[in-house]
């Protein structure tokens, strides 16, 4: 899966219509319509029955016919049964198919989205939600509802005023299906905004729960979280109430209508326009026409979300789709850097805001070492995700050998770039399997190799179980240094041309200085181009060029130890002694006597 990311689109955003259904549900549509056509069928056996029961039977006094009836209806009952519990069982694999066709797209949008690292599991949540109403018997009431017309014209040949009755039943009943729709649309998206926030709230204090234990902040976090999920509750109550009100009068009124019919019925009879069966098999043939349109009341809510869900579903699948369509083989990168006109803005929403990074141009030769440095929020973080192609820019580009990173191919860049993230990560698993990547099919070697380049394979063997030791989420069981460690070997996995690494010694004791230094000699001595993340200057005066960053832009970027030296030289002779833990810089593009200072207290 490559990691440059991209917005999730939305539907009003790229003005995209209604996405187009799958193969294997517009097939569905097809077979599960004609057996909802059967079904519907069907179902006229019991009407039939009785009006015969009543009509024939009854006034002949045969029982033969009495039995030859039963045995009919008794079959046709026995093949609706039957083809009920297929077309429920062809709706759950129908639904299943779905999944498996859009489930690994929408989990790599997820992946490729800006907010991947906030836990947003929207495209699979409506994932869910589109899957449970295909497998649902809402999707069976919408296939009945065409065969309502149907029944309500069979009641015209029993009789014209059953007709209008019924007609009127139908009338009256989906004035209450569109009066619920308009009552139920403002409060449940109230309720989906409000349940949406609760949760994310519990996420954000789920991921920092060892910090609010130490301060005693549980009581303070619980409360937070329960009040938001106490008012989400209570306008879920408020959504669901206005569902169950109108089902309540829907339900009310199918029956009152079946009960008109019946005593409109007899009163026909009476006046001999009508016969006594007539009476059963208009009053079964009317709740017949009224039921689709009842189930589509009490499950509206349902259908409600799986229509916005699958809204939601199909632009960030069709994106994803163009981002993983195929690109053209490029020959064997060689690992030169190019970057063009570089602009990453803030996310902060105000006009006017002054860009992370404004407009960067520079070239980095294959096999060199880069250091940037600079104080904090200089933009040296997202500058390396930029290179990498773990965030997109706002505008420029950023090119591999001359190709812009998005014209790479998924295969390709599994070994074009070797990253090692400021906060390192490490996945639930083994080990080797973080070192590999999660590789399906990993060769022993190359992750003993990797281990073995980040002079981390004495380490790896040092634990429980050596390279199958299983590490929980984010690399619990393991210390800061080990797990920077073991990212670095991940870092180096497959042998990457190029490698991004942010402040990879911030977690690293003295033995692991000298194991990050020894690795990144041997990187060099293998042509491997190298950009690091640094506040550490005796690694960047090892480097063969040093980019200082301020505010944003270039200060300087030249030979590590010409920039080194003229940090020194433009240093104020009266500048008072530096605080420990502080380094105080000047040069181009820095005010004099600013601080640098490291987090940590380092220098």
């Amino acid at each position: 899966m490559p990691i440059v990311t991209s917005d999730r689109p939305s539907p009003r955003a790229t003005g995209a219509r209604a996405p187009k259904l799958p193969g294997i549900v517009r097939r569905a549509v097809l077979d599960i319509g004609l057996f909802s056509l059967l079904i519907n069928l069907l179902m006229l056996a019991m009407p039939l029955y009785l009006l015969q029961v009543y009509d024939r039977v009854l006034p002949s006094a045969s029982i033969e016919t009495l039995i030859y009836l039963s045995l009919i209806a008794i079959g046709a009952l026995i093949v609706l049964g039957v083809m009920e519990v297929i077309r429920s069982f062809y709706a759950q694999r129908v639904a299943a198919g779905f999944d498996r066709s859009l489930a690994s797209t929408l989990f790599g949008s997820i992946l490729l989205s800006k907010g991947a690292g906030s836990g947003d599991l929207q495209p699979l949540c409506d994932l869910g939600a589109v899957r449970g109403f295909i497998a649902s018997k809402g999707l069976t009431a919408l296939f009945d509802l065409p065969f309502a017309p149907l029944f309500v014209v069979l009641l015209y040949l029993v009789h014209p005023a059953l007709f209008w009755i019924t007609l009127a039943g139908v009338i009256l009943m989906l004035a209450l299906l569109f009066i619920n729709l308009a009552a139920e649309r403002s409060s449940g998206q109230q309720a989906a905004e409000l349940t949406a926030t609760a949760q994310l709230s519990a996420q954000a204090f789920a991921r920092t729960a060892d910090s609010l234990r130490a301060m005693g902040m549980e009581a303070n976090a619980t409360e937070h979280w329960g009040a938001r999920y106490a008012k989400s509750l209570r306008q879920q109550a408020r959504s669901a109430a206005i569902n169950a009100t109108f089902s309540g009068i829907s339900r009310s009124v199918r029956m009152l209508l079946q009960l008109a019919i019946l005593g409109v019925g007899a009163w026909l009879v009476l006046g001999n326009e009508m016969t006594a069966g007539m009476i059963f098999a208009a009053s079964i043939i009317s709740g017949r026409a009224l039921q689709p349109i009842d189930q589509l009341i009490g499950g509206w809510r349902q259908i409600a979300e799986a229509r916005k869900a699958w809204g939601r579903i199909g632009p960030v699948a069709k994106a994803m789709r163009e981002a993983q369509s195929a690109k053209t083989e490029l020959p064997v990168p060689l690992g030169a850097i190019s970057v063009r006109d570089l602009v990453v803005a803030r996310q902060s929403g105000q006009p006017g805001a002054k860009p992370i990074l404004q407009g960067l141009s520079f070239d980095i030769g294959a096999g060199e070492a880069i250091a940037l440095i600079g104080p904090s929020r200089a933009g040296k973080t997202t500058l390396a995700r930029c290179l990498t192609g773990a965030i997109a820019p706002s505008g420029g580009s950023v090119s591999i050998d001359g190709a812009e990173l998005g014209t790479w191919n998924q295969a390709q860049r599994k070994s074009l770039f070797g990253y090692l993230p400021q906060d390192v990560q490490l996945l639930p698993g083994t080990i080797a399997q973080n070192i590999a990547r999660f590789d399906p099919d990993p060769e022993d070697q190359a992750i003993v190799a990797a281990a073995r380049r980040a002079h981390a394979h004495e380490l790896v063997l040092l634990q429980g179980d050596g390279y199958q030791t299983e590490i929980g989420s984010a690399g619990t069981g393991l210390s800061g240094g080990e797990r920077q460690r073991i990212g670095l070997a991940r870092a180096f996995y497959g042998d990457p041309k190029i490698l991004v690494l942010d402040e990879p010694n911030a977690n690293l004791d003295a033995a692991g200085e000298e194991a990050l230094a020894q690795a990144l000699a041997d990187a060099r001595a293998a042509s491997t181009t190298v950009v690091i993340v640094t506040h550490r200057l005796s690694i960047a005066a090892k480097c063969d060029r040093v980019m200082m960053l301020q505010d944003g832009a270039i200060a300087a970027f030249g030979p590590s130890q010409d920039v080194l030296a003229s940090m020194t030289a433009n240093r104020p002779a009266a500048a008072p002694p530096a605080k420990k833990g502080t380094f105080p810089m000047a040069g181009p593009g820095f005010s004099m006597g600013s601080q640098w200072r490291k987090p940590g207290g380092q220098v």
